[in-house]
């Protein structure tokens, strides 16, 4: 992956919320490693690997989004279907949603990539704010893509927990972090191309939203 382009889109993203929410000069790696734990276990949640209890959980790879023009009803006209019962009228004007030919559905989403990039935007941010590429003086695209992880999957988030639980995390436990983290992806299926477009595409969200009061 181009991680330099990772890490400098994710300073961006920072930087503007940062200034959207006033917290120059605030020390917020502490939170940012809280929020990469709550995305690892929000990632697992979509992963179900672990859901023993249910009849052979599968991950959650793909999901239908619901139409935003016809609220997933096929129906621009969706509105007046209330209004038309209470006036007893006889017939609805059903009008074609053309955004999605009338099915409800505008495409399809994969939540267990997208838990996976929100984790990665955390990852990044923390190796933003301890400098890595400074302070290891390493080239960030050898950043090893899979790493033997004994166990599987299930190891994989354990080992993963237990670094960014570390109390004093350094850059070279960022670096392990972030080789484990890579490891964990090439587990569950992902390849470079797809977590870097995921990527970019939750970027752009998370800069519309903070341009939106979120």
């Amino acid at each position: 992956m181009n991680w330099e382009q990772l890490f400098k889109a994710q300073a961006e993203l920072d930087n503007h919320i940062i200034e959207e929410k006033g917290l120059q000069g605030q020390d917020l790696l502490d939170k940012k490693i809280l929020a990469l734990q709550v995305e690892l276990g929000e990632l697992a949640n979509e992963w179900r690997g672990f859901k023993f209890w249910k009849v052979a959980p599968k991950p959650n790879v793909e999901e239908e989004v619901k139409c935003t023009y016809c609220d997933g009803t096929g129906d621009l006209n969706h509105d007046a279907i209330q209004e038309d019962a209470e006036n007893d009228r006889k017939k609805h004007e059903y009008i074609d949603c053309d955004e999605c030919d009338c099915s409800g559905v505008s495409g399809v989403r994969n939540p267990l990539l997208e838990e996976y990039v929100d984790c990665l935007h955390f990852i990044l941010s923390i190796g933003n704010d301890l400098e890595v590429q400074k302070v290891i003086e390493i080239d960030i695209t050898d950043i090893r893509t899979t790493v033997d992880i004994n166990g599987g999957i299930l190891s994989g988030f354990k080992i993963l927990y237990g670094l960014s639980s570390l109390d004093w995390l350094d850059e070279y436990d960022w670096l392990e972090l972030a080789e484990y983290f890579n490891g964990l992806g090439a587990m569950l299926g992902f390849t470079e191309e797809q977590i870097e477009e995921a990527y970019f595409s939750k970027n752009k969200i998370n800069h519309e939203r903070q341009e939106n009061a979120y």
